[in-house]
């Protein structure tokens, strides 16, 4: 993350001498043009005073026909882009990303210094918080704490992490980040992120991992679509899967977000959810969604419930 500074400091610094040093001759150059005057007539070869004149009698003739030059203009509008990097504003609906998901993840990261809480129950008693904090434009780290409460999965074959995780009451805790590596906002097509985070129990204390890679696309004013691989590793069990989801703004401060997750196995889960997103504040929005997933929390969101449940979510973003 270091050397991502870094790097982006000593761009920006160069960038700013160009831009400087350009500004600099340019004004110098107005400040100190030619001034032609009569030259003394020279008495050893008796020549006739010459008289010496700017092309149509106007000094800066030849200067502003390259001031004026395509290539020029594209140059200096390209360096004033670039000056902009990372700073570009979202618009207001990419702005109700900056939430995320409810069970699928969405790879934007809210500018340096923005905290994100999000406090989650549902109608079976699981109850989670989730705390973020953006390091930099391009890192975030992630907390996260709750427990699962009355899940009954849909078969027997998680059995083991059912008693090790998703037992009522266990408490269960995270740690992790999330980091930027494609984004629209330094003329990148789509955002992309990679999200790992490790996580244990408090009954048990068995570790797991959690990994993400995130892509996001923006199609239009109203539509973003999302798709994560994710893959989740422990002593006890091990697979992969897929989330996919939507995000389809009905207003500027309205939104639905349908998602799935597939577990990539022979006997895959499948969880699926509907949510309502409404911002009712800036930085202040309530997301209502109905879903099987055993919860919307890691773990949780891979696992396919018998019973679907109905939830809310509290998103604060300051």
């Amino acid at each position: 993350m270091r050397l991502f500074f870094f790097i982006f400091i000593f761009s920006q610094l160069l960038n700013s001498l160009v831009v400087f040093s350009e500004k600099f001759q340019k004004n110098s150059r107005e400040q100190n043009s030619i001034k032609w005057e009569k030259v003394q007539e020279n008495k050893l070869n008796n020549l006739k005073k010459i008289i010496w004149k700017s092309y149509k009698d106007d000094e800066s003739y030849f200067q502003n026909g390259i001031d004026v030059r395509p290539e020029i203009k594209k140059l200096n509008d390209f360096r004033n882009e670039k000056k902009d990097i990372f700073k570009q504003p979202f618009n207001k609906r990419d702005k109700l990303l900056n939430y995320g998901g409810i069970t699928v993840s969405n790879a934007l990261i809210p500018k340096a210094g923005t905290s994100l809480i999000n406090l989650n129950y549902d109608s079976k008693g699981n109850l989670f918080g989730f705390y973020s904090y953006s390091l930099s434009n391009i890192y975030q780290l992630e907390l996260s704490t709750g427990s699962f409460n009355d899940v009954n999965l849909i078969d027997d074959k998680h059995s083991s992490l059912h008693e090790r995780y998703l037992s009522k009451n266990n408490l269960n805790y995270k740690i992790g980040g999330k980091l930027l590596l494609l984004s629209p906002q330094n003329y990148d097509p789509f955002w992309m992120t990679l999200r790992t985070s490790v996580g244990s129990d408090d009954l048990i204390n068995q570790g797991y991992l959690i990994t993400e890679l995130i892509n996001t696309f923006r199609f239009n004013d109203k539509v973003a679509f999302n798709v994560s691989s994710k893959y989740f590793y422990s002593r006890i069990e091990s697979f992969g899967g897929v989330g996919v989801s939507s995000y389809i703004n009905l207003l500027d401060n309205l939104q639905l977000i349908p998602e799935i997750n597939i577990s990539l196995k022979s006997d895959a889960d499948f969880s699926s959810s509907l949510g309502l997103r409404y911002s009712f504040q800036p930085g202040k929005s309530i997301d209502l969604y109905y879903s099987n997933a055993a919860g919307i929390q890691d773990l949780g969101q891979f696992l396919e419930d018998k019973e679907y449940r109905f939830g809310i979510k509290l998103n604060f973003l300051y």
